[in-house]
């Protein structure tokens, strides 16, 4: 979270601060929110809803904890209490949708944080790593196409994109539950 976007300007009705707070989570809590209700539209209006509230009740909003956090669990509430207002019968139960430990908000890795730290992971790689892997995975490239068009082996190739899956996989081996969700085909 940005230091400049705190509990006290939001107490002030300072727009821009509410507005940095909106796009800096929106996108994040609208994918949080994708892991309770299957559709999107839905879980858009609970994150606005969510952000609604904040601003309609901030002069009275006392929290103790990081406005993340308390976004996230606003977030989790709120899509907990649509569940049930729904009446939706899914094949699990809200008490299975909730096995999380207590502190999860605290814990819940957001799309930006990961983002952020996998830029970081791939910009440490060594470049002749970076690129083949970049080719790969970002341009949808074969490795024989990788090969030919840098001028080496295909085995090259596949040595280099393993050792920069190796790095990748232990610098970021904490996020890697959150990886294979958002990132599986």
């Amino acid at each position: 979270m940005q230091e400049d976007i705190t509990l006290a300007h939001l107490k002030r009705g300072d727009h821009q601060t509410f507005s940095r707070l909106f796009n800096l989570y929106h996108r994040d809590l609208v994918l949080y929110a994708g892991r309770y209700l299957p559709d999107l539209e839905t879980c858009e209006d609970i994150v606005q809803d969510v952000f609604l509230k904040i601003w309609h009740i901030r002069d009275r909003l006392e929290i103790s904890v990081p406005l993340r956090v308390y976004l996230i669990s606003a977030v989790r509430n709120s899509c907990l209490n649509e569940i049930k207002r729904r009446r939706i019968i899914y094949d699990t139960t809200i008490d299975s949708l909730t096995w999380m430990p207590e502190r999860v908000e605290e814990e819940a890795v957001l799309y930006s944080e990961l983002h952020e730290q996998f830029q970081q992971a791939l910009q440490q790689l060594p470049a002749l790593y970076r690129q083949a892997f970049e080719m790969n995975r970002f341009q949808n490239k074969k490795y024989q196409e990788i090969a030919d068009m840098l001028g080496v082996s295909k085995r090259t190739i596949e040595v280099r994109i393993g050792k920069a899956l190796a790095f990748l996989r232990n610098h970021l081996k904490e996020y890697l539950p959150m990886i294979l969700f958002l990132f599986t085909k």
